[in-house]
């Protein structure tokens, strides 16, 4: 199995940048990198730069891999052959919505030589929620990560670093913070975890200490988990499910079908921030199954497991 990873950032954060420097440190621990670059304007020039690093690059040029260039992302994952001891890393451009390219990484079935996808977000802390309207695409591009790394740092004073990183916690408390020296030891004792694995998550109640080789408890290492649900449920108890969620849990989204009305899908999905559950009447293909996508860093997938088993008492 293939760790893969989403690597997030607003324009301009400092993502080829990054990679620039990641890539020959996972190349010197013995690790094959392939990237897919997706950009507006510039995937071609920079899948060149990379390129020269050691790394297989595919650009995609056009729009954002979280919608008009999302089948062509996904075929081009499709088509990645087996290959223990890679990595994976998707460089989404800016403007990437994270939470919903999480999700079709997640519940996609042709995906599972990869694991459950990771998200490493990019922070330009110099000029964090300096986006006037796209402050909360900055956000939340942070709220899904499981890790985060500030680039630009030299720039600031130290209480504007302080600052920032307060408010990064006030975001997302349970990302890790890293910098490029320890990720890419992350990536390559991950990628060795996994590479025997076969299922996806396989090893979800474990992660690799950071460049030690050496294996620690962790409740969820990845971004994100897809579960299914009952075949059907009872309505009130399934509000109570969704409003009784883990604090960990940042989206939650996904199918589900009544005891009252049993022939009706439901697409339902938690709204940040509010109580309660949305619900939009749905007939989606015949081979559709009632199921929970969640996304959010160290979730309890084994509470989350007890908590839909209760749904069918």
């Amino acid at each position: 199995m293939i760790p893969l990873v989403l690597m997030a950032g607003f324009l301009g954060s400092g993502k080829t940048r990054l990679l620039t420097e990641l890539i020959p440190q996972l190349t010197a621990r013995g690790t094959r990198v392939r990237i897919i670059l997706n950009d507006f304007q510039n995937a071609r020039i920079d899948a060149a730069r990379l390129g020269a690093l050691d790394a297989l690059v595919t650009p995609l040029n056009g729009e954002c891999v979280c919608c008009g260039s999302l089948r062509e992302l996904l075929q081009t994952l499709y088509e990645v052959p087996p290959d223990p001891g890679s990595v994976m890393l998707i460089e989404a451009n800016g403007a990437t919505e994270t939470d919903e390219l999480l999700g079709h990484l997640t519940t996609d079935p042709r995906l599972a030589h990869f694991t459950l996808p990771l998200q490493l977000t990019v922070v330009d802390a110099a000029r964090w929620q300096k986006r006037w309207w796209h402050n909360g695409l900055e956000r939340a591009q942070v709220s899904t990560a499981t890790q985060l790394h500030l680039n630009w740092t030299h720039k600031l004073d130290a209480a504007r670093l302080r600052t920032v990183e307060s408010a990064l916690r006030d975001v997302n408390a349970r990302a890790a913070h890293v910098t490029v020296e320890h990720y890419a030891a992350y990536l390559h004792d991950l990628a060795m975890a996994v590479r025997d694995d076969s299922a996806r998550g396989g090893r979800s109640g474990v992660v690799w200490a950071t460049g030690t080789g050496e294996p620690r408890e962790h409740r969820h290492p990845f971004g994100s988990v897809s579960l299914p649900l009952p075949a059907v449920v009872d309505r009130g108890a399934f509000a109570r499910f969704v409003d009784g969620l883990p604090e960990a849990v940042v989206r939650a989204k996904g199918l589900v079908r009544f005891a009252d009305e049993p022939g009706p899908m439901y697409v339902w999905h938690r709204v940040p921030g509010k109580q309660g559950v949305s619900l939009d009447r749905s007939w989606p293909h015949a081979d559709a199954l009632p199921t929970a996508l969640f996304i959010g860093v160290e979730m309890p997938v084994s509470q989350l497991r007890e908590q839909i088993a209760q749904l069918t008492g």
